[in-house]
């Protein structure tokens, strides 16, 4: 299956369709407007970031890749934090701790990667992709609004750390 299938039939099993594919001949992208759609797919997001990044600071080489990942670790799990808090402030049930199927193959393709930064760097690139696309989505358009408020206030965040991946994947590592 190449990429661009997997990540289209990846968004399509969460529900957000178009919305979680960073290829620039993907579909226009979906708004995500429930939190039953927004929150797993937040969840799964952040536990990629957290575990891929987990994975960098055994396996990259670069000091700079390795810089990156600890900054992964400490905004992500801060954002889980958050999300969680808004959660239960509006009554919303708590999400299981699971990454959706694609996003525990692309942490399990890490794990063997022979040129691990240049694939770290690509996957946080296009992760960074998707969650751009999910925040700005649901920030727009979502049903709860603390948790759009959510959404929105960690946005720049995300675009944040899209850049800074871009940057660091264009000094050499290549893009999945």
């Amino acid at each position: 299956m190449n990429l661009k299938i997997a990540l289209v039939a990846g968004a399509m099993a969460l529900g957000v369709a178009g919305c979680m594919t960073p290829m620039a001949s993907a579909p226009a992208p979906m708004a995500v407007t429930t939190a039953s759609v927004f929150v797993p797919a937040a969840v799964s997001s952040n536990l990629l970031e957290i575990e891929s990044s987990r994975l960098a600071l055994q396996r990259a080489r670069s000091p700079e890749v390795r810089r990156f990942a600890r900054q992964m670790i400490r905004d992500h799990n801060l954002a889980t934090r958050r999300m969680m808090a808004v959660l239960r402030r509006s009554g919303l049930p708590m999400p299981a701790p699971t990454m959706i199927p694609r996003h525990q193959a692309m942490v399990a393709s890490l794990q063997t990667a022979s040129d691990f930064d240049s694939a770290y760097m690509g996957a946080q690139v296009m992760a960074h992709q998707e969650s751009v696309a999910l925040f700005s989505s649901y920030g727009s358009n979502g049903d709860v609004p603390p948790l759009a408020a959510f959404a929105r206030q960690t946005l720049p965040t995300l675009q944040m750390h899209l850049q800074h991946a871009q940057g660091i994947a264009g000094g050499g590592a290549r893009v999945m």
